[in-house]
């Protein structure tokens, strides 16, 4: 599939934290079609309810998300729920220190959001611009992780990644910073940084993967 880096589809979120939030999928999946066809035949579509985290943007129609083994993964986006305030306090699997040297800016105050199944992190600048920011996703289903993912960052806007190893997503430049999404298995996890450079969130993703040990 292509990507392109220069598409710019992905929100900034706000100096306080983004308001995204949990979500619910739904997926419809659809049998393959004969052979060579790039058209799928529908069949009795299956839905399934599932809070897969927070999230930066609200999409409201259904997206290609990936081909699975037996058919095609159709899902619709997360929609928007509340979620606890932001509270200030530090990362439990990212210190400040970490993240002022992968993104390269000495960090301010960091805040928490109590989220399942681990807090979602947001950094500051020492001047109180909106810096960083990562999330764990939880979701039922792989399939689900993967519609995370392309909430974040599109499959026809974004350039694949696949790191750490086992984890596969992708990675796009916005207006304003950088996102990185991947997913493995159940789990989906997002880094933006006010950075254009989506090195900066693969560097936290795969800092966090490693102290989380996911």
């Amino acid at each position: 599939m292509s990507r392109s880096e220069t598409d710019t589809t992905a929100a900034r979120p706000p100096a306080a934290g983004p308001t995204a939030v949990f979500a619910v999928v739904a997926l419809l999946v659809v049998g393959c079609s004969s052979a060579g066809s790039d058209v799928a035949a529908t069949t009795s579509p299956v839905t399934q309810t599932v809070t897969v985290g927070t999230r930066t943007a609200d999409p409201t129609t259904a997206t290609l998300t990936s081909t699975a083994a037996g058919g095609t993964i159709l899902a619709t986006p997360p929609g928007s729920t509340a979620e606890p305030a932001p509270v200030d306090g530090s990362c439990p699997y990212l210190d400040d220190n970490t993240v002022a040297e992968i993104n390269g800016q000495h960090t301010g105050t960091t805040q928490i959001i109590d989220v399942a199944p681990y807090p979602m992190c947001v950094f500051t600048r020492t001047d109180g611009e909106w810096l960083a920011s990562v999330r764990v996703i939880q979701a039922e289903t792989p399939e689900s992780a993967v519609a995370a993912v392309n909430d974040h960052v599109p499959i026809s806007g974004s350039d694949p990644a696949s790191q750490p190893p086992g984890w596969s997503g992708g990675s796009m430049v916005t207006p304003t910073g950088s996102v990185y999404a991947v997913s493995k298995g159940n789990l989906a996890i997002v880094a933006e940084s006010n950075q254009q450079q989506s090195i900066k969130g693969r560097q936290l993703v795969v800092e966090s993967v490693r102290n989380l040990q996911l």
